[in-house]
């Protein structure tokens, strides 16, 4: 990953090749938005969005959501501008037919693709270089009767490896599933056309053995499923994280903390991943 320091301080000059991205990587940057309220960074931040941008920033009608998409899209432009001589208000977004935001084209910048998360206490973003990617954190302390949402997105052998759970345990798998069920469906960029209960997500040998494996089987698109890779995680004690790639070949996935407009850092979490993902810590 790009090393620590100040945002455009460490940004290379424009590269078509985006040099500290490979095409075999994925880097997940994070963000705390309670670590980014100082009002120099706030209207820094207001200073980088784009006109929808700062609409829609403008019609949250609470401080703690508005807070929360402010560093959710700081995070997201400083973090592209790691990568290219791009300056963090100059980044233009398209959408495509179902809605994901992806770079426009008229910005003239490596075809980086991403993908952005946010809950409560936490705001994420993954980019590759060219591949698919989707990202998705959520709180795992949120309400909500998370056994009827089990019910209608979770597959019988995963309703199954449910049953038997209970209190934070549950919590855990179930929270574990939902964000890999999101962050493929946000990778694949078609909305909410893509069944839930047309993927299937298992772990073996146990959900909470660090060295267990990913395993995924779509009904859906059962031929690409193989060249799938995925990562799920605890990036916090209350928060649950999974990263989705598409990708013919092996995976690095690389994580970092971030306060955008003042730099990051690398970091290693314990997670588990599919057969053929490796975590750099470098």
């Amino acid at each position: 990953m790009p090393k620590a320091g100040p945002e455009m301080n460490n940004t290379p000059a424009a590269d078509s090749q985006a040099p500290w991205l490979r095409t075999d990587e994925v880097h997940v940057w994070m963000a705390a938005p309670h670590r980014c309220c100082q009002p120099e960074l706030i209207s820094q931040y207001v200073s980088w969005l784009d006109e929808q941008e700062r609409s829609r920033y403008d019609r949250f009608h609470f401080p703690q959501h508005r807070h929360e998409y402010l560093v959710a899209h700081a995070l997201l432009r400083s973090s592209l501008s790691r990568y290219s001589g791009c300056a963090p208000a100059a980044w233009r977004f398209t959408r495509n037919t179902y809605g994901r935001p992806e770079i426009a084209a008229e910005c003239g910048q490596p075809p980086l693709r991403f993908n952005l998360s946010h809950t409560t206490g936490l705001v994420a973003c993954a980019i590759a270089r060219s591949a698919d990617v989707g990202i998705d954190v959520e709180l795992m302390t949120r309400a909500g009767d998370l056994a009827a949402i089990a019910d209608l997105s979770c597959t019988p052998d995963e309703l199954a490896a449910l049953q038997p759970l209970s209190g934070t345990a549950w919590s855990q798998r179930f929270f574990s599933l939902w964000t890999l069920k999101e962050a493929y469906v946000k990778a694949r960029g078609q909305g909410l056309s893509i069944p839930l209960l047309q993927i299937r997500f298992q772990f073996q040998p146990h959900l909470m053995n660090a060295s267990g494996v990913i395993q995924f089987e779509s009904l859906l698109d059962s031929a690409s499923a193989p060249a799938w890779k995925f990562a799920s995680l605890n990036p916090t004690p209350r928060h649950c994280m999974a990263v989705a790639t598409h990708l013919e070949t092996s995976l690095q996935i690389q994580f970092g903390w971030s306060i955008p407009g003042r730099g990051g850092q690398a970091t290693h979490f314990s997670c588990i991943s599919s057969q053929d993902v490796v975590q750099r810590q470098d």
